[in-house]
């Protein structure tokens, strides 16, 4: 009886089976460029040393430099932190910020200037001409001065040191000046600065000849600070001025003697300096990219000018020139400085206008801060005062102690001074000149201005076309004052090449609305400064670009402030919807306590700071009361921002954000703001649930915005993939076969077609399950491809097809499968070809797998009869399977060890059973399969007194063939 139960329970199949920043380089007409792909605006620092030019990045930066050079670039090599270029010899840098990237320009190699006595045409070689001291360079060659037009513009605010000047030979002249030498230090060479395209450096000898004859010539010092410096020998007490007007930084004397510039010719500094004569005067005009600026000193021998990089390295400013009104007529002012000299009338060579200057004798009093009234405007200066008259009864007079300015007519005097805007003024660099006066007086500047355009020549108005689009801006009118720059352009061609008259019109464009003409905010010709910083980042808040928009308004949130009120607020609510989306809440915080409570269009942004803050209810409500405004935008976001909120905490679940989301999601079309929300709203339908309508949504997306399918592809395949997982079997074949490519190539897609395929075959679909896994298995590669594969084997062998096992495993095999697949799909082969008759090769395939091999190795031995070779190939694979723990066993361990027994009991291996019986036994538990467990590995009858347990044996072994077929059918089993 127990040998029939034996070899019942071992013909029975087994019941246990089985994210650097890349550089990119180009050569273009003049120069060669570099250009550093940063995803936001980095800290950098040039440094150059003759060829020889370090750039300096935050550290941990890894670059991937280009495999190219430009031509003008012998070696890039990656040095600390950051890149150490060795240029070509005499070659230039100049660099630049555009947006998040970091420009670096070659300037191409010129020849250098004829060397020439530009006092020849003034009479007979009387007086020979200063010796040209040998310049001498460290490393390489000098650099030579670039020729009008090289380079793209005027070369960046980045004035490195000059070089030293050697020692004055014996036998050239003294220097006129009476105070001992200076220490000749040495110091590296500065790039040159870019010359005036009007009148190139080399033309300056004509300049110089056309002034009375000087007898002494300029010098170049040596600063200790390393800091370029020129001596200008100008008698005692000549007074002078200095402002910057565009490009150039203007220099006026009020004496006709001006010094010799002849010895500056070929400087990378002060070479291009040219000199004007006027009645009684001398204009020095300066090529000086900002915010590079000049800063003067009087000294025994002279004026001294030094040219430093910024504003910071100029040292504190001096003392500004008070003003104060007097009253009586005519209006006036009083501009308070100790030693004034003369006032010398100039052409403004921005606006053409008359420009007066007020030199001072002695002192750094200047005008830090520009101002502007409807009849003339104070720009700002670095010594002395200016003023640009744009009204005939302008007066401006030296006094004792003091310059006074009067008109007549009716002019406004009064100086509208605002603290904030003030504070603003000497921290924050300008790009354009807005104007801010009240609107009265912008009015009545406007007035003014039109009726100058009205009388000017076509070709003069573009200065005041310029000035009064600034006023328009500065109105809030964004539209008229595009209007009013585009008239420029048909009247003037140079209008199109000024990059600030191009920006300017960009700037009013983007207030408009119309983004598509705002590319000149972003084009390298601008000027780098503060404002320019500014309007990118309110193109980038218009563009939805938080990223840059964010830190953008945070650094120039002083000049905002500064701005006029109507242009201001204008600009506010996008400057602080950008902090609020970048998370910049200390900023938004200080935007919104300037604006004050008052300020219209910062509801949501308080909104957002709430919510940033944890102030949950206040967050809601506020943003309850914008989705009830009409500003169609801000409710879109505020229902957005409210339904996250209520998400986030609890009060919504994802089925009932997303029927909220679906409800308004019309209420803003068209801008990046919308793909966003339906790509929120298929997410949110995944979670609730509703995978079929989450990918519905995104393929009614893809179809709306083509340009963006590539970007909804993750999102499809994740819905898709919800779609399978909920959809019923055979909708979800339907649904496979509809979509087939947007099956994930990886872990996913797989798992998601072997549940589909389980989900086939409790349909008994095996033959559908079957074409479902040849499919997605051509479709997939690597690990997935011979996973598919495999599972497709085990479904043919299942079937009885052993040929089509072969061929399941032969094409899906891959060089990376992991070990424990190798395995498998070697028992798997082993078993087909014992279906196919190769018994044999079968046995000796599955021997050489080891333990690995040995449950199907055992289960060929049981069809051969051999149960004394099953039972010890089984063993092998029960000492590998089951935990030397005494832990309890699940039920796959529990019918392992119930094979074993059976074919013990075939084999007669009766010390074999009382050892399995002795290890194991404890561990079986109860139900049928521990029941059958202990009936065949008890001990054999041995008397009368074992009577009572072969009844027993008896009725288990009546009822087992019902039980087993329960088992078999998968039904819950009680004693």
């Amino acid at each position: 009886m127990r040998l029939a139960l034996a070899f019942t329970l071992a013909v029975l199949p087994g019941l246990a089976a089985a994210e650097r920043v890349a550089v990119r380089a180009g050569d273009h007409p003049g120069h060669g460029r570099l250009v550093f792909d940063w995803p936001a605006p980095p800290a950098y620092g040039l440094d150059q040393q003759g060829e020889q030019v370090l750039l300096r990045f935050p550290p941990g930066t890894e670059f991937q430099l280009p495999r190219k050079l430009p031509r003008n670039l012998l070696a890039a090599v990656a040095e600390g932190e950051g890149i150490r270029l060795t240029l070509r010899p005499r070659a230039t840098a100049r660099h630049f910020r555009l947006g998040g990237r970091v420009v670096v320009d070659l300037l191409d190699p010129l020849a250098e200037p004829a060397r020439q006595d530009a006092r020849a045409d003034s009479g007979p070689a009387s007086r020979p001409a200063p010796k040209q001291e040998p310049r001498l360079k460290p490393g390489g060659a000098k650099p030579p001065m670039p020729a009008p037009g090289a380079g793209s513009g005027p070369v960046a605010a980045e004035i490195p040191p000059v070089r030293p000047h050697p020692a004055r030979p014996a036998d050239a002249p003294p220097a006129a000046s009476p105070e001992p030498p200076r220490a000749e230090a040495s110091r590296p060479e500065p790039p040159p600065a870019a010359p005036s395209p009007a009148v190139p450096p080399t033309a300056a000898a004509p300049s110089v000849a056309a002034l009375p004859p000087a007898s002494l010539p300029a010098r170049l010092l040596a600063m200790p600070n390393r800091v370029p410096a020129l001596q200008l020998p100008f008698a005692a007490g000549t007074g002078a001025a200095l402002l910057r007007r565009g490009e150039e930084v203007l220099a006026v004397f009020d004496t006709a003697a001006a010094p010799d510039l002849v010895p500056l010719r070929g400087d990378p500094v002060f070479g291009g300096l040219r000199a004007e004569a006027l009645p009684g005067a001398t204009l020095l005009r300066l090529p000086l990219a900002a915010p590079a600026q000049l800063r003067a000193r009087r000294e025994a021998a002279g004026w001294v000018l030094e040219a430093v990089r910024t504003a910071a390295e100029a040292g504190p400013p001096g003392p500004v020139l008070a003003t104060q009104a007097e009253a009586g007529p005519p209006p006036r002012l009083v501009l308070t400085a100790a030693a004034p000299g003369r006032v010398v009338p100039v052409t403004d060579p921005e606006t053409g206008l008359p420009l007066l200057v007020g030199t001072l004798r002695e002192g750094r009093e200047a005008v830090p801060i520009g101002r502007r009234l409807p009849e003339l405007d104070l720009p700002p200066t670095t010594l002395g005062v200016a003023v640009l008259a744009r009204s005939d009864g302008i007066a401006l007079q030296p006094g004792n102690g003091r310059f006074l300015l009067t008109a007549s007519g009716g002019t406004r005097l009064a100086l509208d001074v605002d603290v904030a805007r003030a504070d603003a003024g000497p921290t924050m660099t300008r790009s354009f000149e807005l104007p801010t006066q009240p609107v009265p007086e912008l009015l009545a500047r406007l007035q003014s201005l039109q009726a100058g355009i009205a009388g000017a020549p076509p070709l003069g108005r573009m200065p005041q076309r310029r000035a009064a689009g600034e006023t328009l801006l500065a109105l809030g009118l964004p539209q008229e004052a595009q209007a009013m720059l585009l008239l420029g352009y048909a009247e003037d061609p140079r209008a199109g090449a000024d990059p600030r008259y191009t920006a300017l019109s960009a700037a009013a464009a983007l207030l408009a609305g119309r983004l598509g003409e705002t590319a000149a905010l972003a084009a390298p010709g601008l000027a780098e400064s503060d404002e320019a910083v500014l309007w990118r980042a309110a193109l980038a808040a218009a563009q939805g670009d938080w990223r840059l928009a964010g830190p953008g308004f945070s650094a120039t949130l002083p000049l905002l402030l500064a701005y006029p009120e109507p242009l201001r607020a204008r600009l506010l609510p996008r400057a602080a919807l950008a902090l609020a989306e970048s998370g910049d809440a200390a900023a938004l915080g200080r935007l919104l306590a300037a604006a004050g409570p008052a300020a219209e269009g910062l509801a949501l942004s308080r909104a957002i700071l709430a919510e940033t803050e944890g102030k949950a209810e206040e967050a809601l409500a506020g943003y309850d009361a914008v989705a009830a405004g009409r500003d169609r935008q801000s409710r879109a976001r505020a229902i957005r921002r409210a339904v996250e909120l209520r998400l986030a905490s609890g009060r919504m679940d994802a089925a009932q954000a997303a029927k909220t989301l679906e409800a308004v999601l019309f209420a803003w079309r068209g801008d990046a703001a919308e793909l966003e929300a339906r790509l929120r709203l298929a997410a949110l339908r995944r979670e609730s649930g509703n995978g079929r309508g989450a990918l519905a949504l995104l393929q009614e997306t893809a179809t709306m915005v083509p340009e963006h399918a590539a970007a909804l592809q993750p999102a499809l395949r994740d819905s898709f993939l919800a779609a399978l997982a909920d959809a019923p079997p055979l909708a979800a074949v339907a649904l496979f076969d509809a979509y087939p490519a947007l099956l994930p190539v990886d872990q996913r897609g797989e798992a998601a077609v072997q549940l589909l395929v389980e989900r086939l075959v409790g349909l008994d679909l095996g033959d559908r399950a079957a074409t479902l896994l040849r499919q997605a298995m051509e479709q997939a590669s690597g690990v997935s491809r011979s996973a598919l594969g495999l599972r497709l084997a085990a479904l043919r062998l299942e079937e009885g097809d052993a040929a089509g096992t072969l061929a399941a495993l032969a094409g899906s095999a891959t060089a990376d499968m992991p070990s424990a697949m190798q395995r498998d799909r070697a028992v798997l082969a082993a078993r087909a070809e014992a279906r196919l008759g190769r018994a044999a090769e079968a046995i000796a395939a599955l021997r050489a797998l080891g333990p690995a091999g040995g449950e199907a190795l055992s289960q060929l031995l049981a069809e051969q009869a051999d149960w004394a070779g099953a039972a010890a190939a089984l063993d092998a694979h029960i000492g590998a399977a089951l935990p030397a723990s005494p832990a309890p066993l699940d039920d796959a361990q529990r019918r392992l060890l119930l094979r074993q027994a059976s074919l013990l009991a075939l084999a007669g291996d009766e010390s074999g059973l009382a050892a399995l019986r002795d290890a194991a036994g404890a561990r079986m538990g109860e139900g049928p399969p521990a029941e059958a467990f202990r009936l065949l590995t008890v001990d054999p009858l041995r008397g009368l007194a074992d009577l009572p347990r072969l009844q027993r044996e008896l009725q288990l072994f009546r009822n087992l063939p019902s039980r087993l077929e329960a088992l078999r059918a998968g039904a819950s089993l009680t004693r």
